[in-house]
Order: structure tokens, then sequence, then C-alpha cells
């Protein structure tokens, strides 16, 4: 038998449990509904800032509320693409930011401004072509604002070595270098213009000097000395050779330095006299020659063995004091430096020929000069020695004799 006020308790229970079920059903329900439409409004975008990426996760559908989210902020002149963004979809977004690059080339900095991301295209946007130059930077790297890029560029060097001429690009080399490039070695003495360790730069020229050191040896002249000895026995104006000079000779070896194969330099090492030389020796006449008279007792108010007060200068042979370089005097007589002494005098005063007594000499009136000459006592002294020797004996006064008046 069953109990039906039971049954009726079960089935309300039932009822019961049955609607707590559902109206569990209906708030797990109800939330997943509401967390799948939140779900279903967030996408993501990518956002490209100079060439550094990355993605984040959006509501927003403005691209500037998406930056601000972002934390990213744009500057007044950079620039912003949303060709690839789909708002509510996603993509990218673009931000090309506007940096100032300064490039160094050659030493030379230039400010630019660029929208570039990396170096290469920067440099693509510059118009800087860079082929073939030195960078400090690789062309993928990121450009960032302030950076300083350097840019050496090949520079063009000219090489004189043994005969050759070769031309070579470098960067930032220096003269050895270039050498070992071209394949060309120096020598323990050999030398470079400029020198080894010295930077090129465009057009330089590097000039190879090869040194070279020889020696040889060769048979050389010693000349003779001369001696002069006076002699009282010969007349003055007379030379009698008492032994005749000769030469002697020497094996000289020399060391001789050539640069590029021509000789610039030579020192000697050694010397051995082969043959000795023999002095030559010179009598030379000091004694007046007896004056032979001429008959002629007076002239133009001179007269023989008159003494007059005077005062000498000295003349040479050259073309400053003789007035030419012929050696031809006033009377015909020859004279030129170097020549044994033949006592000649010039003067305006007295007549060609005259002899005259100065400080025990004779002197012979040879010459005619300038008009102060031509006062009476006033006399050029002839000098064999050269002009040198002229300043070195003087002026002065002297005595005066006259001894001959004319030839």
């Amino acid at each position: 038998m069953i109990n039906e006020s039971g049954v009726a308790s079960v089935r309300h229970i039932s009822r019961v449990v049955a609607a707590t079920v559902i109206a569990f059903l209906l708030i797990v329900f109800t939330f997943a509904a509401n967390a799948f439409a939140g779900i279903a409004g967030e996408y993501n975008v990518v956002i490209n800032d100079n060439g550094y990426e990355y993605t984040i996760t959006t509501d927003e559908t403005e691209p500037i509320e998406i930056l601000n989210k972002a934390n990213i902020t744009l500057g007044p002149r950079d620039l912003l693409s949303i060709a690839d963004f789909r708002a509510g979809s996603g993509g990218t977004i673009v931000i090309d930011r506007l940096n100032t690059i300064n490039v160094s080339l050659n030493d030379l900095i230039k400010t630019f401004e660029v929208y570039a991301d990396t170096v290469e295209e920067a440099f693509a946007e510059t118009g800087i072509d860079t082929d073939g130059c030195r960078i400090n930077y690789d062309g993928s790297a990121p450009v960032e604002n302030g950076m300083v890029i350097t840019v050496q560029t090949p520079k063009t060097v000219t090489i004189n070595a043994d005969g050759k001429v070769i031309r070579i690009s470098a960067i930032n080399a220096t003269v050895s270098q270039i050498l070992s490039v071209a394949g060309i070695e120096l020598g323990e003495n050999d030398y470079t213009e400029p020198s080894a360790d010295a930077t090129v730069s465009d057009e330089t020229v590097i000039d190879v000097y090869r040194v070279a050191f020889r020696t040889k040896t060769e048979t050389e002249k010693i000349p003779y000395e001369t001696i002069k000895k006076d002699d009282s026995d010969i007349e003055r104006g007379t030379v009698r050779i008492e032994t005749q000079g000769k030469d002697g000779e020497k094996s000289v070896t020399y060391s001789v330095k050539y640069i590029n194969g021509l000789a610039v330099e030579q020192k000697e090492l050694s010397s051995t006299v082969v043959k000795e030389p023999v002095t030559e020796i010179k009598r030379v006449g000091t004694k007046n020659a007896e004056t032979v008279p001429n008959g002629v007792d007076s002239y133009n108010g001179f007269y023989v063995g008159q003494v007059i007060n005077g005062k000498y200068t000295h003349y040479c042979a050259c073309a400053v004091c003789n007035g030419n370089s012929r050696g031809i005097t006033t009377s015909g007589k020859k004279i030129y430096n170097g020549m044994d002494n033949p006592y000649y005098i010039a003067c305006n005063w007295l007549p060609l020929g005259s002899v005259v007594e100065i400080g025990g000499i004779d002197y012979t009136v040879v010459d005619r000069g300038g008009s102060g000459l031509s006062k009476t006592g006033r006399i050029d002294i002839f000098t064999p020695e050269g002009h040198s020797a002229c300043y070195k004996k003087g002026t002065g006064v002297c005595t005066i004799t006259i001894v001959r008046l004319g030839w």
C-alpha cells in the first residue's frame, strides 16, 4: 500500500530542486554571456613607433585615444599613418618621428631632420651617397634623435715609386699603410715624403726615395804649394823659378750616397798618398831697377827729384776698380789679379811712364782714373791680390819722390 501523502511530499521537493537548478543555470548563462560580450569588445593593435613595434590590446577605436592609452606622445611634427589600421578589428598604427641627426662628412659636420627609421634610410632621405665610404653605424641601425653619424669618403692617393705611378683609394690611412696595400716595401735607409706615419688626405702624392750607399776609389791630384822668397839681387817685377812645382797624386776612397739612382753626397773614407807633390819655390825680386833717364828734367811744373806729400788708395784689375774686366790700362800695359806685382800706379797729374819712389819702391805711372786723381800727390796703387786686398790695405798718406818724367 502506497502512502500518497509521502509521494506528494517527494514530488514537491523535486519541483523545488528543479526550480533551484534552473535558476542557477540562468545565473551562469547570464554571467557567461556578459563576460563573452566584454571580451568580444577588445582587439589587438600593432604600434610601429619609428621602427620599434609592439602590440597592445584595446577597446578604443580612435588612433589618438589608442596612443594615449599606450602613453605614447606625438611631437608637433611627427607623422601618423593609419592606412593599415581598422577600428575595432586591428591592424598597424605607424608613427614616423622627426629626428635630428648630425652627419660628420670628412670632419665637416652637417645637421639634418629626417623621418627615417634606420641609418640607411636616413642617407637615402638626405641624398648622401655613402657608396665605398666608412660609416660608424650599420645601415640597419635605428635612427636616434641627436645621434652623430661619421662618414669617411675614400681618398685618392698617388704613389711615385721605382719609376712607376700608382693610384690607390683609401680611408683614414697612413702613408705606411698605403704603401703596404700597394705592395711597396721600404729598405733600411729608404724614406718617403710625406713621412711614413703621416695620414693621407685627398690627392696626397707620396714620393718614395730609395737610398743606397756604395764605395768608390779615385786617383786625385794633390796641388803643389808655392813659396815666394824675396831676393834683393833680382830687380822688382822679376820672378825666377828656383824649383818647379809638381802635383802629387793620392788614392781616395769615398762612400757615395745615391737617392733614386742619383749621387747626391759623398764622404771620404780613406786616403793614401801615391806620389808626394813638389813645392814650387819662386824668387821674387826686391831690387829697384835702375831707372834710365830720358833727358826730361821738368814737365808741367814738376821736376825730377821733387818731393811731394801724397795720399794713396788701392785698386785691382776687376771691372769695379778698373772700369772694365779686360785688364788693359791707359798706357796699354796688361794687368790681372793674381799676377806678380808690377808696381804700377794710376794718377792724372804726371805723364804716363813717369817713375816715382814711395817707401823705397819705384812705381811706374801706367794708368789714369777719375777726377780725384788729378790733384797733385793723389795716386792709386795697383794691387794684384784682388778686390778684398784693396779694402784691407786701405788708404793713407805717403811721400812721393819723382824719379823720372814720362817714358
